[in-house]
């Protein structure tokens, strides 16, 4: 199991936030398996700046892409995103607990 403290994203270096994971499954019924995952928001990451053309590009959508790692079993991968605010609110601070 990955620690916040310990996690930092391979594209830019910087350390990954804690993120709350919504309280609900995906329709596969499996979900994240965590409350948590641990993602990158720094909007100068490669993967976020690179990722408003991936999406435009591959999907025709205006979008961009954050880098994550789910600290549960290490799968870490790209979340999608509309805006550089999307998911900012449930950012969780480093001083409160998981």
């Amino acid at each position: 199991m990955t620690t916040p403290s310990q996690a930092v994203c391979p594209h830019c270096g910087q350390q990954l936030s804690k993120y709350a994971v919504a309280p609900f499954n995906f329709s596969d019924g499996l979900g994240w398996g965590t409350d948590v995952l641990l993602v990158c928001f720094n909007d100068t990451c490669p993967v976020y700046v690179k990722g408003w053309t991936t999406m435009l590009d591959r999907y025709g959508q205006i979008g961009s892409q954050r880098y994550f790692l789910n600290p549960e079993g290490n799968q870490a991968g790209v979340l999608p995103v509309g805006s550089r605010y999307a998911m900012k609110g449930d950012v969780i601070p480093d001083d409160e607990a998981a």
